[in-house]
This record gives C-alpha cells, structure tokens and sequence, in this order.
C-alpha cells in the first residue's frame, strides 16, 4: 500500500512537472507572439478595407469582420503588454478581457471561413468527379483526401483555429477546462502558426 501511495504520488508529480513545463511553453510563445503582433493592429485594418469588396458575402463578411476583430485584439494586446511592462497605466483586467474577446471573434469568423472553404471545394471535387466518367464512383475518403492534397492550407487554418479557440472560451470563462489542455492547445496553435511563416504554401490566402 506504501509503494502502492508512493507510484501515485510520483505520477501526479510527473503530471504535474509536464503540465508546469507546457504551460511555460505556451506562455512564452504567447509572448513572443504579442510582441511580433507590435503594430499590426493598421495592416489588418487596410486589410478589411479591401475584403469588404469580395463578392461572396460569406467570405466577404467572415474575412473582414476577422480582420477588424484582429486588430482590436492586438490593439489591447499591446495596451495590455505596456501595462505589464510598467510604461503606461490601464486597468489590466479589463484590457485582457476585451483582448480575450476580440480573440474569440476572429477565432469563430475563422472557423466559419475554413469551414465554407472546405464545404466548396469538396464540392467543387465532387462536380469535377462526375464530369470524368471514368471515376465517376468516388468514396467521401477520396473526394476529402484530394480536397486535403489541393489545399492543406484551409486545414491547417482549421485546426490551428480550433485549438486557438479553447484559449479565449477559458480564459473568459465561459469553458473550464484543465491547465495541461489549454496549454496543449495555445502550444499547437502556435506551433501551427509558426509552420505558416515556415512555409507560406501553408498559409491560408487573403483572397
């Protein structure tokens, strides 16, 4: 019973090491990226003023809005990031929960893009399957996999937004969920967004 106590507790030390150790991780790549974020707040703002013309409302209305949320995320974000470094006074709750929120926004108005993306283009393969009469018979396997072939930046963008999005939900408290997952999904989320400035083939289109 002794070794029995002792095994358990030496568990949830290493539990509670790899959860410590994750949440370092996604701190500081949250760091790093409200200080690369410096200043964007207007590049998104030029941004929104050109996709307010894109034809197709959905795309139109999801991109743009995105891109308004974006900047007044980062705008926050940074009043937030002068506030800690001591240069300017703000009430530092507040700040974050706006910056939480803006957060949330442009995260589900991705959501909703990848996923209109996603349902056209697997659309766009099924009319293209039927007009080659030789493979007319096509599984949803192989309709989705060359969806994936043809454009893995609509998934990547999709799975970077679901994990990003668990961030804001917790940190608003509106989810509750355990350090070690939130800190797992702020690490993929940053992973996947590293990835993208890796290789730009990766990063979703600004249409």
């Amino acid at each position: 019973a002794v070794v029995s106590t002792q095994s358990t507790g030496e568990r949830r030390g290493l539990e509670s090491d790899y959860i410590a150790k994750l949440k370092q991780l996604q701190s500081s790549l949250s760091l790093a990226r409200k200080y690369f974020g410096l200043g964007k707040s207007v590049d998104h703002i030029r941004s929104a003023s050109v996709s307010i013309y894109i034809d197709d409302p959905i795309l139109r209305y999801s991109i743009t809005l995105s891109r308004i949320s974006q900047a007044f995320q980062l705008l926050f974000d940074n009043a937030y990031l002068l506030s800690s470094l001591g240069l300017i006074r703000f009430q530092s709750d507040k700040v974050q929960a706006f910056t939480n929120k803006f957060w949330l926004y442009a995260d589900l108005l991705n959501l909703i893009r990848a996923c209109y993306e996603i349902q056209r283009e697997v659309q766009h393969q099924r009319e293209r399957q039927r007009s080659n009469l030789k493979n007319y018979e096509h599984s949803n396997y192989e309709t989705c996999r060359a969806v994936v072939r043809r454009r893995p930046d609509l998934f990547v963008d999709l799975i970077k937004n679901l994990a990003d999005v668990w961030l804001p939900l917790n940190a608003l408290q509106i989810t509750q969920h355990s350090p070690g997952l939130v800190g797992l999904c702020g690490t993929i989320s940053s992973l996947l967004g590293a990835l993208t400035v890796w290789d730009r083939s990766l990063k979703l289109g600004t249409l």
